[in-house]
């Protein structure tokens, strides 16, 4: 049977990686650090799984797996060694720590004779292929270095199962994984050195530039779920289908995901009507209430939910490039802004500087007009003393009919 190894046995590795490449006839191992959840899988080769919607909850099996520690360098060459696929699901942080092993895995499956293997890059980075890349060559032994980059496929992949932590009260073992029925994930098959994977539910992508794939998960599902979030928290609801359901929201989020889509149907040449589909898509299961997802989990970070290339930041400077309107962007901009304002160490001046300087510095390709930058400040301001609807919404519209966007 095809062999996967999988670096990460977190929610995505054995929510969504483990589960679609079990039930296609893979054997799965994972890699991980986490002693409850690495014994645990070696010594049951199963775990559970529980597929949630409002519709009920629909338990199962996970089977065929196992999992070894990723700190055990002969256990990691031996299964990078063997292995017909090797995925990543770790989180942009741990990615440095793993590529020591998984570079020294590689040289001893080359150093042993074995042919190609791809790496499929489930993770949620901009350019994940470069940082990997980038990552394996500090330790790759010289002699492969060429090696990496003709027998070495680093795969991107654009992962839109949600996927939360599983609350306390309902975690009966340690490798207990929830996730919602959504079960498809795209990844760039142009990158691929090794013949494809023959797995339901990865869908190989070489048609389009994958990078649209990227910046559609990025720009509009992580964008839309992280303002939902931080407007979740300002109106004091826990969970994400709460927020959802809150009009206001909803009518905000919506408005900044149709505002990023449109960016993306002109950047792309894509169909701007096939996003707005996909935007309604994603939140009607934004509203699952089943999952459980709280608004603290998915607006955690800000910092780097505010990096310049990522969800919020990058999204408005795309529009930026596209000339598109992004009064809802600059507002979902402003929330995230008093949302790390908040964090430890930080405070609105450096939150704004923070954010600023990745909108309006010498290097921007838009230096933002004078109205644009108006309105985004008085947005800022009024959402750090407390979000007012009425005054934000004032705010938005007196600047449509200055700018004669209506």
């Amino acid at each position: 049977m095809p062999q996967l190894v999988a670096f990460g046995a977190g929610n995505v590795g054995r929510g969504f990686i483990g589960q679609i490449f079990s039930d296609s006839g893979w054997d799965v191992t994972f890699l991980d650090v986490a002693p409850q959840v690495v014994d645990a899988l070696h010594t049951d080769g199963s775990y559970i799984h529980e597929t949630v919607s409002t519709n009920g909850t629909v338990p199962r099996t996970i089977t065929r797996v196992d999992a070894a520690y990723s700190s055990d360098q002969d256990a990691v060459d031996a299964l990078i060694t063997r292995a017909d696929l090797v995925t990543t699901s770790v989180g942009a942080r741990v990615l440095p720590l793993i590529a020591p092993a998984l570079a020294h895995g590689l040289a001893s499956r080359w150093e042993a004779g074995h042919g190609p293997l791809d790496i499929l890059l489930c993770e949620n980075i901009h350019g994940a292929s470069r940082v990997v890349r980038d990552l394996l060559l500090e330790h790759i032994p010289t002699e492969y270095r060429d090696h990496l980059l003709t027998h070495c496929g680093l795969a991107e992949t654009s992962i839109g199962r949600m996927i939360p932590a599983v609350p306390p009260e309902l975690q009966r073992t340690p490798t207990l994984v929830r996730a919602e029925p959504y079960c498809q994930l795209p990844y760039d098959a142009t990158a691929l050195k090794a013949p494809r994977p023959t797995v339901r539910g990865l869908v190989g992508i070489d048609d389009v530039a994958f990078d649209f794939y990227a910046d559609r998960k990025l720009f509009v599902h992580n964008m839309g779920h992280c303002l939902c979030a931080y407007v979740g928290e300002i109106y004091g609801h826990e969970f994400i289908w709460q927020a959802t359901a809150d009009p206001r929201i909803h009518s905000l989020v919506r408005s900044a995901m149709n505002q990023s889509a449109l960016a993306l149907a002109r950047h792309y040449g894509a169909d701007y009507s096939a996003l707005t589909e996909h935007i309604d898509d994603l939140l009607a299961r934004f509203a699952n209430r089943a999952l459980g997802d709280p608004c603290e989990r998915v607006g955690r970070d800000p910092e780097r939910k505010l990096g310049s290339h990522d969800r919020l930041v990058g999204a408005y400077r795309l529009a930026q490039s596209q000339g598109v309107a992004r009064s809802y962007l600059s507002l979902a901009l402003a929330v995230g802004i008093a949302r790390l304002s908040q964090e430890p160490g930080w405070d609105l001046p450096r939150a704004r500087s923070f954010v600023e300087s990745a909108l309006w510095s010498s290097e921007s390709s838009n230096s933002g007009d004078e109205d644009e930058r108006a309105l985004m400040n008085a947005q800022i301001d009024q959402a750090a003393a407390g979000f007012d609807w009425a005054e934000q919404m004032r705010l938005l519209n007196e600047y449509i009919v200055k700018k004669g966007l209506i």
